[in-house]
């Protein structure tokens, strides 16, 4: 028998489902493999999108949609406006693409979100390891302290938020990619602390990390997508949506441009000091090659 959550437990953080109308096709992917793999989550679910309801049976679903004239409005301001709307405390922050594989551990989220309750500088738990120089040791197991001057000290990732700190991170004019890359500049100068789970520890939230979730720039991933898919009996045709070929290729001078021209907009005097990061990073990674 199901036992339902308390009201005290569902109240206390919220799933915010990032997406968009145009990928509403792979909601019943996403949702498939959520229901079968955390069948008894106790938070409710809000899918982040423009016009679009989200319904997946044996789920609780809601969809956090613009009014109508504001369908056109960038992702961060939806994404703020989602945030805004909720009266949880926490948020788990997840992406369409991040398709569950494995059993969620209810345990250990229970576990983040009584830590988040007796710290409140705790900004965020990322449920998957964030690369980086050398970190401090943890007290919280499991879990490794990011340092300020890290790349991507914000991302996607999944993750366990303060919502009110994620809201403090967010501009309207964000896109996802900025948001991650440049945006995470505003982390610098925070007031918040950032964990990430240790390498080998990427336990609590189980997707296809490596090759970074089911849909990449668009299409689908046949190596992550096919095989739930078929799993879950969806009938989905990939060839629809297009299928992705080799991972990483490089983008056009004139797409790096534009990145770097929104990122100094989102990043400001600090923009600097990011593609300082990012070159640092290159540079050790050749050197880890030779």
């Amino acid at each position: 028998m199901t036992t339902e959550p308390s009201t005290s437990q569902s109240e206390r953080c919220v799933v915010v489902v990032n997406s968009c109308d145009a990928y509403a096709d792979v909601w019943p992917l996403f949702f498939a493999a959520f229901k079968d793999r955390w069948p008894h989550c106790p938070f409710p679910l809000v899918v982040n999108t423009e016009s679009l309801d989200a319904a997946a049976p044996g789920l609780r679903v809601s969809s956090h949609v613009m009014a109508p004239h504001e369908r056109s409005s960038p992702w961060g301001a939806r994404l703020l406006s989602t945030l805004k709307d909720q009266s949880s405390e926490y948020v788990l922050m997840l992406f369409d693409d991040f398709v569950l594989e494995e059993p969620v551990d209810g345990e250990a989220i229970d576990r983040c979100l009584g830590w988040m309750d007796a710290d409140p500088s705790i900004s965020v738990f990322y449920l998957s390891h964030v690369p980086g120089a050398a970190r401090p040791q943890s007290t919280y197991p499991g879990f490794e302290a990011i340092p300020r001057l890290t790349n991507y000290r914000l991302n996607s990732a999944p993750a366990l938020w303060r919502r009110q700190h994620l809201i403090e991170l967010t501009r309207e004019d964000d896109n996802p990619w900025i948001w991650e890359l440049f945006g995470t500049s505003r982390t610098f100068l925070h007031r918040g602390r950032y964990f990430c789970a240790r390498p080998g520890q990427e336990t609590v939230y189980r997707y296809n990390y490596t090759m970074g979730g089911a849909i990449y720039r668009g299409k689908w991933v046949p190596q992550v997508a096919g095989p739930l898919i078929e799993r879950y009996g969806l009938g989905i045709d990939m060839r629809v949506r297009g299928i992705t070929g080799e991972r990483g290729a490089p983008r056009t001078l004139s797409e790096k441009l534009r990145m770097l021209a929104q990122g100094f907009r989102a990043s400001g005097l600090l923009a600097p000091v990011i593609v300082w990061l990012l070159l640092l990073t290159k540079l050790r990674a050749r050197k880890g090659q030779a």
